[in-house]
């Protein structure tokens, strides 16, 4: 009953077909448009189906997967979409890099980039809340100031190579990347705790009707402060994922994800009006959506395919959260 919980209250007593259409109907979709995807690359080109394939995957998932459960959160709670990510990814990626360089304890160089995520989260929420302004035109704004001030500040990096550091980020466990197991824990207790604890329904409930909420005694402004902060965290664990496994870096090297950031968040059953979604969904979403490049490689088409597809099934899943939408409010 978690999508229940999630979900806007009703005065129709059909929550059992909403749990269908939010719940178990959206990942039957994503879960067949993955197996289909699979499968026709697999007609096309057998050795598709390899474990360099699953490897593959599994990178792409790992980076996507984090900043997704950071999108969806804010999406959840009303906040729209946090597009300032990219700025954050190579931001808090760039800071583990130089810290790990400069000698310090690998332990504390993650405590200090995770601050550091949350902090680029709070100060978004401080402009949001103490300007009261659109959280994705903040958002969108902060990215392109923060992106150009990375490129004053470096040009390219990279983490120390021969570090346990970037051997975590390349190795791995049980036959997927040890990067991939991180973001798996995150799913899974964030997918789990969200409608299950006080905070977490609080989110819940200022997304699904931020008046009725304040009525009820929950500060908006707390929320979005969390929401955000717990957004930066996210990019915070997405950039020393990124670090530990990527070679050489550039500031614009986190664009590339958030289109299909983005887009996981929305098939995952996220409503980009708030107050609805399911996280533990981002898996299905993310693994089917981190499977198209590597599709596309095998079909021999070029990277620049890569983003008019993302594209494409951003538009398609936007249309289908809007149909949620009308759905839900008949």
């Amino acid at each position: 009953m978690a999508d229940h919980a999630i979900g806007h209250s009703v005065p129709e007593a059909r929550p059992g077909m909403r749990f269908r259409l939010e719940g178990l109907g959206t990942a039957a979709v994503v879960a067949l448009a993955w197996m289909a995807l699979i499968a026709i690359s697999a007609i096309h080109r057998p050795d598709f189906l390899s474990h360099q394939t699953i490897l593959a995957i599994a990178f792409t998932m790992s980076i996507v997967g984090v900043l997704a459960v950071g999108q969806a959160l804010v999406g959840i709670s009303g906040g729209f979409l946090d597009l300032s990510q990219p700025t954050s990814l190579i931001l808090t990626a760039l800071a583990a890099s130089r810290l790990l360089a400069a000698g310090l304890d690998p332990a504390f160089v993650i405590v200090l980039t995770l601050a550091i995520g949350a902090l680029w989260g709070f100060a978004n929420a401080l402009i949001i809340v103490h300007g009261k302004l659109n959280p994705v035109i903040v958002t969108l704004a902060t990215n392109f100031i923060g992106l150009a001030a990375l490129f004053l500040v470096f040009q390219i990096a990279e983490a120390p190579i021969d570090s346990g550091f970037r051997a975590f980020g390349r190795g791995s466990f049980l036959g997927l990347p040890n990067i991939w197991w991180p973001m798996i824990a995150l799913v899974l207790v964030v997918g789990f705790f969200l409608p299950r604890t006080r905070y977490g329904r609080r989110a819940i409930a200022v997304g699904g009707n931020r008046f009725a909420a304040q009525a009820r005694g929950i500060s908006l402004r707390k929320t979005r402060f969390a929401i955000f902060t717990a957004s930066g965290v996210c990019a915070g664990i997405a950039g020393l994922l990124f670090a530990a496994s990527s070679g050489p870096f550039t500031p614009a090297s986190g664009t590339v994800y958030l289109l299909p950031v983005i887009a996981a968040s929305i098939l995952a059953g996220v409503s980009l009006a708030g107050g609805r979604g399911n996280i533990w969904l981002i898996l299905l979403s993310v693994g089917f959506l981190s499977t198209v490049p590597t599709s596309l490689v095998f079909f021999g088409l070029s990277s620049d395919w890569q983003a008019i597809f993302q594209g494409a099934i951003l538009i398609v899943a936007v249309s289908i959260d809007g149909y949620r939408e009308k759905w839900v409010a008949r």
